[in-house]
């Protein structure tokens, strides 16, 4: 039975996605997995900031991507900007991998590299399949300030899966934030819908898979429920 009260953000969700909020599903972070919860009869869209102090110099710093081109902004000038070659598809201030300062976390698609060991390895070449026709892979990338400048924190390899969007969140409660993946295929394209969403966390040296299900999905939201509690909301 559809609730006569919907929140805005599913309201705002269903018309993006030219959809009715009854076909909307809200999904938890339990310990056994993602699991299906009732759709809350309240609560406000759960949004990434829109500013951080990435260097500790007292003063904010913002993202700005225009073009595929991500550039962090610091008092209005570029103090740093993707390289050449790189086509950002998405970025987020974030703190994924658990350190207390914020960084840029982005999704990248750039000419495919295999893993330099390859060259020695008697039977190397397992990722070289994780690219599309035009010789392209998709990756995750945190950019954040190292010190005197601003670097990559973590660069993951060629996803084995092309990640069509993300998002973060502290799904669990436990303080630390998760990361949120709508995954397609490379043979797909770009704007195929994703066939899988997966909530990876931070191990210490990069992510590992913690849930995950197959299905038909355009997008993803982000909405806080009662308790300070945070859902996804898929279609």
């Amino acid at each position: 039975m559809l609730r006569k009260f919907i929140p805005l953000a599913v309201l705002a969700l269903g018309m993006l996605l030219q959809t009715s909020p009854a076909s909307l599903h809200a999904l938890s972070l339990e310990p056994a997995g993602l699991a299906r919860a009732a759709l809350p009869a309240g609560g406000l869209p759960a949004t990434p900031p829109a500013q951080a102090d990435f260097d500790r110099d007292g003063l904010p710093e913002r993202l700005a991507l225009v073009g595929g081109r991500l550039t962090i902004l610091s008092n209005g000038t570029s103090a740093w900007q993707s390289p050449e070659g790189w086509t950002v598809v998405q970025a987020q201030i974030t703190d994924l991998n658990r350190d207390g300062r914020p960084e840029a976390a982005l999704l990248v698609w750039r000419p495919f590299r295999s893993w330099p060991v390859d060259q020695w390895l008697p039977h190397g070449g397992r990722i070289d399949s994780f690219r599309d026709k035009s010789g392209n892979s998709c990756h995750i990338i945190l950019i954040g300030w190292r010190s005197r400048a601003y670097g990559e924190l973590w660069a993951g390899s060629a996803l084995a899966d092309p990640v069509r969007s993300f998002a973060a969140a502290d799904l669990n409660g436990d303080g630390s934030q998760e990361l949120l993946t709508l995954e397609g295929r490379y043979a797909d394209a770009k704007s195929a819908a994703a066939r899988a969403l997966k909530v990876w966390e931070w191990n210490g040296f990069g992510f590992s898979v913690v849930s995950g299900i197959e299905g038909t999905f355009h997008a993803l939201a982000l909405i806080q429920a009662d308790a300070g509690r945070i859902l996804v909301l898929v279609p």
